[in-house]
């Protein structure tokens, strides 16, 4: 029995015993499925009232198990599953994402809800269930993501994350314990006759039943201050005295003034800056050398007790701590990132480096020495790299995940970075790599590396529409070696509808990445519910973007990468958006085939806010054209002449049909003489033409 129908056998046993009286709320949008509970009651705030347990098992047996097929083990990659089928798949590793459309989450946050309606998010409420997001209720939301045409999930970590150091009320997702371990908070008490693994194995068959590919992030370079791995190797970190540790952070430089980065040219000066000089001197050897006795004495007490917090022991009793962790930038006035720390890929100093520090110098955290990528020692960290280089395996094997994301990959060494690329690729040659690299001039690089797509930077252009630069887009895309996220936020960025235009330009902005070329449509949790508030404050951030929301909502202020969040599933007009997901996602399927770089064409255009391009269709009905319309401009509606023959359209004479397929705002009336197609647009309108 595959583990999804283990899960649906579980729960359908536990509705039997629920108090059909209790008042356990979900948003209505939720149920996509058509739930058929008798108890199911439509309340006046947006949600639905149901039996919880019921709801999960009903959104499997209706709208998940009816496809799937006997005899398929759905705990392998979905590329594997397909491959057992040659009239199915027939393309190399690196197509799949190209082809893709992906739904960005943080499963903590996307199935969260107030479900006892206490204006709080519990990790017990009074029902005795989860109210943050978990795997279990994850899959009751897949037949919503898959209505909306998202074939690929991308998650934030989903590791066993610290929360000694943390930041807000739950800790980052990115201050990783457990590389190897499943974060418990994910855990759902709903079918507690599961281990945790084995949720998150129903849900991956649940999604690769769908046809959804599933994505994680995993972060290879730093780790949370207070590791796992640190019992064992302690050697792994860098330390310095918990007395430090309150003045301690980037060096302030009086040398160089810059904000930039350490390279070849200025490696001497920034070591002879007396800033650093002062910065290296805090660092000591690790707590098994600095007090060899006092270390034996707590690993030992340890195996006896596995309830002690080592490392509580190691700074109370040795007083000494992890060192935590900063920008590689110089100048940069972030403070230090106190919840994680830098694991040491290299057990002896940076050859360029080496001959300003003391033979004895303690290992130590500097600009140089977090970037692996040019500035190595010579005497890798081989044990750490295998473990490293072998986080995705385990995840391939263990789980049948596709693709992962490699956060600050740039700033691996190439050897570990090939190590982890080569090692899944060994299991799996259709894993898809997603590089972090925020900059389109990375892409030859990123390609090189052997990465499938880069994150770019559409997110940071395309609300600055108002500039009137997303046509420049059109051509850098088109440059491109490998594609880039179509995106108008992810989860680091300000939302959509906080920029200017707000749910207008939300709107555009996610009808439009449909359709850009050499690009993969990602859509954020929360953007198709028109969310405001940030997940993160990591990138561009805008003022006073922590307070987007109203005071009065229990939410003010909190940051999901952070603290107990849930969407706000019941905000007024978030049916449309959704319906809108849906139906460009349709309008994309239909001609994906023909959405490429190689199919491309422009129409020239003498207004820099209007973007006019397309695809050519060579199919049985002859050679037909798919033409977007689009007007960036939030001020001037306007009458669009489109000029055939200026875009090398010389066929499109007499007996050729135009229709509007699709228009943003509505109107899908337009006109046609030969070699112009004249169309009205309103403000940030899209209308998407086929010519026949």
């Amino acid at each position: 029995m595959s583990v999804l129908k283990k899960l649906v056998e579980i729960l359908n046993n536990k509705a039997k015993e629920w108090d059909e009286k209790n008042d356990f709320r979900i948003p209505k949008l939720w149920d996509s499925f058509g739930y058929d509970g008798l108890e199911k009651k439509e309340n006046s705030d947006g949600t639905i009232s149901v039996n919880p347990y019921k709801f999960v098992a009903r959104a499997a047996e209706k709208a998940v198990l009816p496809y799937q097929k006997e005899g398929i083990d759905y705990l392998q990659p979905l590329s594997k599953i397909l491959s057992q089928d040659r009239s199915v798949f027939k393309k190399p590793y690196s197509s799949w994402i190209e082809k893709s459309s992906v739904y960005g989450m943080q499963i903590r946050t996307f199935s969260a809800w107030d479900h006892d309606g206490d204006k709080k998010l519990e990790l017990e409420n009074s029902f005795g269930l989860k109210e943050t997001g978990t795997f279990i209720k994850t899959i009751a939301l897949l037949p919503l993501i898959k209505k909306m045409g998202f074939d690929a999930i991308y998650t934030l970590p989903i590791t066993k994350n610290s929360t000694r150091y943390k930041k807000g009320e739950m800790g980052s997702p990115y201050a990783v314990k457990n590389f190897f371990e499943l974060d418990p908070v994910l855990y759902d008490p709903m079918a507690d006759d599961l281990s945790i693994d084995e949720q998150f194995k129903a849900l991956i068959e649940a999604c690769h039943i769908l046809g959804i590919r599933f994505i994680i992030d995993i972060i290879p370079r730093t780790s949370a201050r207070d590791s796992d791995f640190i019992l064992e190797h302690p050697e792994w970190f860098y330390w310095i005295k918990i007395e430090d540790l309150e003045d301690y952070g980037p060096p302030k430089l009086t040398l160089i003034k810059e904000f930039t980065k350490a390279n070849e040219d200025n490696i001497e000066l920034i070591y002879k800056d007396p800033a650093v000089q002062k910065h290296i001197k805090k660092f000591v050897p690790s707590p098994d050398r600095f007090a060899p006795q006092k270390w034996q004495s707590i690993k030992e007490r340890y195996e006896k007790d596995k309830n002690l917090d080592f490392f509580e022991l190691i700074e109370k009793e040795i007083g000494l701590t992890t060192a935590p962790a900063f920008s590689d930038c110089l100048n940069d006035p972030q403070p230090p990132w106190t919840d994680v720390t830098y694991l040491r890929l290299y057990l002896d100093h940076p050859v360029q480096s080496a001959k300003y520090v003391e033979e004895d110098q303690p290992p130590y955290i500097l600009f140089d020495i977090i970037r692996g990528n040019i500035f190595k020692g010579k005497k890798p960290n081989k044990e750490l790299w295998e473990k490293i280089a072998n986080i995705i395996v385990h995840y391939q094997k263990n789980f049948g995940i596709d693709g992962a994301r490699i956060d600050m990959g740039h700033a691996l060494p190439k050897e570990l970075e090939d190590m982890i690329i080569s090692n899944a690729r060994k299991v799996d040659p259709q894993f898809c790599f997603i590089a972090e690299e925020l900059s389109m001039d990375a892409h030859k690089k990123a390609k090189e590396s052997g990465y499938d797509m880069i994150i770019g930077d559409l997110w940071a252009r395309e609300p600055r529409y108002y500039q009137g630069t997303l046509k420049k887009v059109l051509d850098i895309l088109l440059q491109l070696e490998v594609p880039v996220f179509a995106a108008c936020e992810i989860p680091d960025s300000p939302r959509a509808a906080s920029r200017l235009g707000k749910r207008e330009f939300s709107r555009f902005a996610t009808v439009l990445n449909f359709f850009l070329p050499n690009s993969v449509p990602f859509v954020t949790c929360g953007q198709e519910v028109y969310e405001v508030q940030p997940m993160n404050l990591g990138l561009d951030p805008q003022p006073e973007s922590k307070y987007m929301l109203p005071k009065s909502d229990p939410l003010y202020g909190k940051l999901a990468f952070f603290d107990k969040y849930a969407l706000h599933w019941t905000n007024e007009g978030a049916d449309e958006m959704i319906a809108l997901i849906e139906e460009v996602a349709r309008i994309r399927k239909e001609y994906l085939d023909f959405i490429s770089k190689e199919n491309f064409f422009k129409i020239p255009h003498n207004s820099k806010f209007v973007l006019a391009f397309g695809y050519r269709l060579f199919n049985e009905h002859g050679k037909q054209y798919l033409i977007v319309v689009a007007n960036a401009d939030i001020l001037r509606k306007r009458k669009v002449s489109l000029n055939l023959m200026k875009a090398g359209l010389f066929d499109v004479g007499k007996g050729r049909q135009i229709d509007c397929i699709y228009s943003l705002k509505g109107n899908k009336e337009h006109m046609y003489d030969f070699p112009h197609i004249t169309v009205d647009m309103e403000t940030l309108d899209i209308k998407i033409l086929k010519v026949k």
